[in-house]
């Protein structure tokens, strides 16, 4: 005679279940924001390479173009080094980009346990371009 289940066994999947979940959705909720910080830092870092490009070719909207470039993102912060009047062999145009990026997820809770800011603050996003003065 087969026996199909134990009677020691009714539940066992529900509890299971129940300790695998959080961990489960930790992984998925986390993916999810880093895929959408990884976006934004993506963003920023091609926005301010394009201010680079405005600024080293001799440009004054480099701030502009920066914010322009970055147009999905909102109240991007620019700061711009310019080229001087005779850019020398090691002059260099240099823009950062900086955004707030705030999670959309539960995760970010998580994650402000261990931050030493105050929780539900935004993480700075920095984008770096460089480019060499034209001259």
């Amino acid at each position: 005679m087969i026996r199909r289940g134990s009677t020691n066994d009714r539940g066992a999947a529900a509890v299971e279940f129940a300790l695998v979940l959080p961990l489960l959705l930790l992984v998925v909720f986390g993916l999810i924001d880093f895929g959408r910080a990884l976006n934004e830092q993506i963003v920023l870092t091609q926005a301010a390479r394009e201010g680079a490009r405005a600024a080293a070719l001799g440009g004054t909207d480099a701030v502009d173009r920066t914010r322009s470039a970055a147009e999905p993102l909102s109240g991007v912060a620019v700061s711009v080094t310019t080229c001087p009047a005779t850019p020398g062999a090691a002059s260099d145009a240099v823009v950062f980009a900086n955004h707030g990026f705030t999670f959309i997820t539960p995760i970010g809770a998580f994650v402000d346990m261990f931050r030493d800011s105050t929780a539900g603050a935004p993480i700075t996003l920095t984008g770096k371009g460089v480019m060499r003065c034209l001259g």
